[in-house]
């Protein structure tokens, strides 16, 4: 189950505010309780001075009526709990309440004022004289939590409203605020899934300048770079093979589809009889033989790498070199072409064998290697890639000389074989459309 980053980031930020209400209350609430104590103890100072001031004649009278006056007095302020007069050798003379504090000792004798903290109350004493004499001292008690205690919960129950308040108000801020970021993010989600589900055409709208601004600008240009290698790999799947395909779609700025200027290695094929066994056989049989043929010799022209430029009839245009550069492309030309020619031998042969009647299959090949002109060539309708130059028509006026079985090759393919194959000389020989000698040599295989 997904939990939406909306409510994640609600929650977040009602946490956060109600622990910074929280932890700001506190620091209040402990400063004001510290505030109120000291307030009382200065109310509870006042106090024990008073009793001391008025409690000093009755106790040399021993009037312990006054002295008992003195104290009711004392006890109607709320915050005191008790009470005491005591002589100057620590005896009580008179006392308010029985559950004051046991301190039986002086607390002022060698000082005029003191204050004592004792279990949650205050005790103060102040030294009573009589000309400079000491003769006791008036105790007053005070129950500091009684005092702070009454506030404390007033403020606490304040607190408690403005924080509700507050986290309510927080709440619908975080839920609009986390709206904002999360709708994007949902956006781009949900281009994401139609991405993933193929739709290469996706896009969002960045609405921001921030992080998400960046991160949706970034899917953009993913989306836009997957569409140009689906855009390449679509032009080019039916005329490269799966290797030099996967080069193109992993470094297309290793092709140029413009017009280019590139040395390749053309491979020109041709059905021999091809026009007499369409007269013999029919528009239908000669279609599935055609299709046969096509694709024995195409497989074995991809798996050299070849890019298979277009069906002429009963002929296939091929090169290497093309749309990716290599350096032994009229190797892998004359090795595509004799694996060819092996193919379709072993293709008649399993015929023979089998007893069934079949149409022979025996092609010509020509091979030449040159400079030509490649890229996309046609109109906003319909375009090709393809190869066009001289060499080309050389490939096709030497597979016009080849017979069935065989490889026909210039000069400059002899040129880049070095020993690897075996040929035999013809000599120059004048081409059709071609205006010089060409020096042609037959591969032996």
């Amino acid at each position: 189950m997904i939990f939406p980053l909306r409510f994640k980031l609600a929650l977040l930020s009602s946490v956060l505010l109600v622990a910074a209400i929280g932890t700001i209350s506190l620091v209040v609430l402990e400063l004001s309780a510290q505030a109120l104590a000291d307030e009382a103890g200065k109310r509870a100072i006042v106090l024990a001075k008073q009793l001391a001031r008025n409690a000093r004649e009755p106790l040399l009278l021993e009037d312990d009526l006054r002295l008992s006056q003195l104290l009711e007095t004392i006890s109607n302020e709320d915050e005191v709990t008790g009470a005491r007069v005591l002589d100057k050798s620590g005896r009580v003379i008179a006392s308010l309440r029985q559950d004051e504090p046991d301190l039986r000792e002086r607390m002022a004798a060698q000082q005029q004022l003191t204050t004592t903290p004792f279990g949650g109350k205050l005790v103060v004493a102040a030294r009573m004289t009589y000309r400079e004499l000491d003769i006791g001292e008036a105790q007053v008690v005070l129950d500091v939590d009684a005092v702070t205690g009454r506030v404390i919960r007033a403020a606490r129950r304040r607190v408690l409203y403005a924080a509700g308040i507050l986290l309510g108000v927080g709440l619908l801020i975080a839920f609009v605020v986390s709206g904002m970021v999360s709708r994007p993010l949902r956006r781009l989600r949900l281009a994401v899934n139609a991405l993933t589900a193929g739709d290469l055409s996706a896009r969002v709208e960045p609405t921001s300048r921030d992080e998400i601004g960046v991160l949706t600008r970034a899917f953009n240009e993913m989306s836009q770079s997957l569409g140009e290698k689906r855009r390449i790999e679509t032009a080019f799947r039916r005329y490269v093979s799966d290797h030099v395909l996967r080069e193109v779609v992993d470094s297309p700025e290793s092709i140029h589809l413009k017009g280019e200027l590139r040395e390749v290695s053309v491979i020109y094929l041709d059905i021999r009889k091809f026009t007499r066994l369409t007269a013999a056989i029919g528009a239908e049989r000669i279609v599935a033989f055609l299709n046969e043929c096509f694709d024995l010799i195409t497989g074995r022209l991809l798996e050299h790498g070849a890019t298979v430029d277009k069906y002429i009839g009963d002929a296939i245009l091929a090169y290497l070199g093309a749309p990716i550069e290599t350096d032994d492309h009229a190797q892998r030309a004359v090795a595509a072409a004799i694996a060819v020619q092996r193919a379709i031998h072993e293709r008649n042969r399993r015929c023979e064998e089998s007893g069934q009647p079949f149409v022979r299959l025996e092609v010509g090949i020509g091979i030449h290697t040159g400079p030509v002109v490649v890229g996309n060539i046609g109109s906003e309708l319909k375009m090709d890639y393809t190869a066009i130059g001289e060499p080309v028509n050389i490939a096709n006026r030497l597979q016009s000389l080849a017979g069935p079985g065989q490889i026909k090759i210039t000069s400059e393919v002899r040129e880049r074989l070095g020993l690897l194959v075996d040929v035999k000389a013809e000599g120059p020989r004048m081409l059709e459309g071609i205006d010089h000698p060409v020096e042609v040599f037959e591969v032996l295989y």
